[in-house]
């Protein structure tokens, strides 16, 4: 693992913060971002006991994103604008968002990635106490545009 995805890492801790299954986010109990689905489908591939997302290591933290989120995405492939686009997209809205949003930023054009983000954020507002989430969502984007921008 590089000094990219620990950067990105710490982004997505830095939004993703501890525990919490508010009844309105459609990925259920979380801790750091890792929904109890994604950790039990990766304690099951380690050939582990299935335990509760709250007692989750900082070790499993770090390898679930690297493996499932980091590898998966291809950010070790990306350049580092896209790298850390790519994974926070990832993170945040799942691994099919990561084309989708490529696809609209033409494989170059990291404002466009960032554009076709927002619009899909915008898009989930709409429905199913979803706006509830919108400015958060707003200001993780704009604080990943900083970042980007210092790369």
């Amino acid at each position: 693992m590089d000094n990219l995805f620990q950067k990105a890492l710490n982004f997505v801790l830095k939004w993703e913060g501890g525990y919490t299954n508010n009844p309105y986010d459609k990925g259920g109990a979380t801790n750091k971002g890792i929904t109890q689905y994604t950790y039990n489908s990766w304690l099951k591939s380690q050939k582990l006991q299935i335990r509760d997302i709250k007692n989750i290591s900082d070790y499993e933290v770090k390898e679930i994103y690297f493996q499932n989120y980091w590898k998966k995405a291809g950010c070790d492939k990306m350049s580092p604008k896209f790298a850390l686009l790519a994974f926070d997209t990832a993170v945040n809205m799942g691994l099919a968002r990561v084309n989708q949003f490529m696809k609209a930023a033409q494989w170059k054009y990291p404002e466009k990635f960032i554009a076709a983000r927002e619009a899909k954020y915008k898009e989930f507002a709409k429905y199913d106490n979803q706006k509830i989430f919108l400015k958060g969502w707003l200001n993780r984007l704009d604080d990943l545009k900083k970042l980007i921008s210092t790369i």
